[in-house]
C-alpha cells in the first residue's frame, strides 16, 4: 500500500509539472494583448508628444529674423489655393502677385493674406489659362519695418533677396504654374538651398556657363556666373541663320549664389539652333548692377564681352542639340530625353470634322516620311490623334483614332517605313497640351503626333 501511495503521488506531481509547462508554453506562444495595447498607447502618446514639441518649436520661432516661407499650391481647373506656413510675425501680411509667360502682370493673383497666430496663411484665386510665375512677398508696413528693419535689412535666410534699390531687400517665395499641365496637381513651395558664392563674385571680369535640357514645351538653361545677384539675363532662341525664332524667348535674374534658371518656350527644334544668353547693362535699372558694371557696361571685362557702339554687353552662346530632322513648315518638333515628337496641327491635314486627308496634306506627310526613313529598323513609334474638348467625348475619341489611322495608312502605302514598330492610337480630348479655355489652346490641342522612342 505504501508503495502504491508513493506511485500515485509521483504521477500527480509529474502531471502538475506538465500542465504548468503547457500553460507557460501557451502564454509564450500567444501575444499578450494587454502588452500590445500598452505599446500602441505608448506609440500614440510618443507621436502626439513629438507633434506637440514640433508645434511648440514652430511657435517659438515666430518672428525669428531668419525668415521662412513654404507650403503648397493646389492647382485646379477653376480654383487655385495656397496653403502656406511661415515663421513670420503673426499679423504680418503676405502680398501675392503674378507674371505670365509673356511678361505681363496678372491681375488674378493680386491679393493679401494675414499671417495667423501659428504662422500659417492662405490664398484662393480663380483658375487660369495662361502659365504664370506667382510671387509671395512679405508686405512692408509699420509692424514689419519695426521688426525686420525699414528696408527689411534685419531679415536673414535664403529667402531674402536684393532689390532694384541699394540697401533695400525683399522676402519672397516663388513658384511656377504650368497652365498646360493636366489638372488637378500640387506644387510644393520650398525654401531654396543656395550654394557658396563664387570666389570672384561681382568682379568686372565676367564669366558665365550653362547647360540645357528640354521637355516638349520648354528649353531649360541651368547656369552659373560671377555676375551679382539681381542681374537680368536672357534672350531669344535663334535659328542657324541667326534669325530669331518667334515667341521663343525668356529672361531671368541671377540668384544670390550666382546660379540661374532660364526657361524658354519653343515649338520646333532645328539643327544649328543656339541661344544667346545676354547681360546688357543698358537694359538693367538696378542700382547695384549699374554701380558694379557701369551704365553702358564700361567696367566689363573678359572673353564674353562684346561691343555695340558705346555699350558693352556679355553674351554666352549655348548650342542646342537637335535631332537630324527637317520637319516641314508649321510642323513642330520637340524633344524630351530620347523621346521625339513630330506635331502636326489638324488643319494642316484634315478639313473640319473630317478624317480624310486633304490633297495638300500629302506633301506635308511626304516631308515627314523622309525623316522617318532615317530611323533604324524596329524603332518604336506611336501615331496618336488628339482633339480639343468641344463636342461629344466619344465622338472626339473616334475621330482622333480615324485621323491617326489615316496618317499611318498614307505613310505605309507611300514610303519605306514598314520596318518600324508602329502603334496607332486615338486619345480624343484626354491629353491636351494647352488650356481648352481659349481658342488658341483648343487649336494647339487638335493635332496628330508621331512619337519616336516613346517613354
Amino acid at each position: 500500500m505504501r508503495k502504491l501511495f508513493m506511485v500515485i503521488v509521483i504521477v500527480l506531481l509529474i502531471s502538475g509539472c506538465v500542465k504548468e509547462k503547457d500553460a507557460t508554453s501557451e502564454t509564450k506562444g500567444e501575444p499578450d494583448q494587454t502588452s500590445e495595447q500598452e505599446n500602441g498607447t505608448e506609440a500614440t502618446d510618443t507621436a502626439q508628444g513629438e507633434e506637440e514639441v514640433d508645434a511648440e518649436k514652430a511657435k517659438s520661432e515666430l518672428g525669428d529674423l531668419e525668415v521662412k516661407l513654404s507650403g503648397e499650391a493646389i492647382i485646379e481647373e477653376d480654383q487655385i489655393r495656397i496653403e502656406g506656413e511661415s515663421n513670420l510675425l503673426p499679423g504680418s501680411s503676405i502680398y501675392s502677385s503674378g507674371v505670365t509667360d509673356g511678361g505681363f502682370a496678372s491681375s488674378t493673383f493680386i491679393d493679401t493674406a494675414e499671417v495667423q497666430e501659428d504662422g500659417s496663411f492662405s490664398f484662393e484665386f480663380s483658375g487660369i489659362s495662361t502659365s504664370t510665375t506667382v510671387k509671395l512677398n512679405l508686405y512692408t508696413n509699420n509692424q514689419t519695418k519695426e521688426h525686420y528693419g525699414e528696408n527689411l535689412e534685419k531679415a536673414t535666410g535664403p529667402q531674402v533677396y536684393v532689390t532694384d534699390t541699394h540697401g533695400a531687400y525683399e522676402v519672397k517665395a516663388e513658384f511656377y504654374i504650368d497652365a498646360d499641365q493636366p489638372m488637378p496637381y500640387t506644387i510644393p513651395i520650398e525654401i531654396p538651398q543656395w550654394q557658396e558664392k563664387p570666389d570672384d563674385y561681382g568682379e568686372p571680369e565676367v564669366w558665365m556657363e550653362a547647360e540645357v535640357d528640354s521637355d516638349h514645351e520648354y528649353l531649360y538653361f541651368h547656369g552659373e556666373t560671377n555676375l551679382v545677384e539681381g542681374t537680368r539675363i536672357g534672350g531669344n532662341l535663334r535659328k542657324d541663320s541667326g534669325i530669331i525664332d518667334a515667341f521663343s524667348f525668356g529672361f531671368t535674374r541671377i540668384n544670390p549664389d550666382g546660379t540661374f534658371e532660364l526657361r524658354v518656350p519653343y515649338y520646333k527644334l532645328q539643327k544649328g539652333m543656339y541661344m544667346p544668353i545676354r547681360f546688357e547693362p543698358k537694359n538693367n535699372v538696378w542700382e547695384d548692377v549699374l554701380d558694379t558694371y557701369g551704365e553702358h557696361g564700361e567696367k566689363l571685362k573678359g572673353e564674353l564681352v562684346e561691343k555695340n557702339g558705346e555699350d558693352q554687353y556679355v553674351e554666352l552662346i549655348v548650342e542646342i542639340d537637335a535631332p537630324d530632322f527637317d520637319p516641314p513648315k508649321d510642323v513642330g518638333l520637340t524633344v524630351e530625353d530620347e523621346e521625339v515628337k513630330i506635331q502636326m496641327p489638324d488643319d494642316l491635314l484634315f478639313d473640319f470634322d473630317e478624317s480624310t486627308l486633304k490633297a495638300d496634306a500629302k506633301e506635308t506627310l511626304d516631308d515627314v516620311m523622309k525623316d522617318l526613313q532615317k530611323l533604324d529598323e524596329n524603332t518604336e513609334i506611336h501615331i496618336n490623334g488628339h482633339t480639343d474638348n468641344v463636342g461629344d467625348p466619344d465622338y472626339n475619341l473616334n475621330l482622333s483614332k480615324e485621323r491617326a489611322g489615316a496618317v499611318w495608312a498614307y505613310l505605309e502605302k507611300s514610303g519605306d517605313v514598314t520596318g518600324l514598330d508602329v502603334q496607332i492610337e486615338g486619345f480624343g480630348d484626354t491629353k491636351p497640351i494647352a488650356s481648352n479655355k481659349e481658342e488658341d489652346g483648343q487649336e494647339r490641342n487638335r493635332r496628330v503626333e508621331i512619337v519616336i522612342n516613346p517613354k
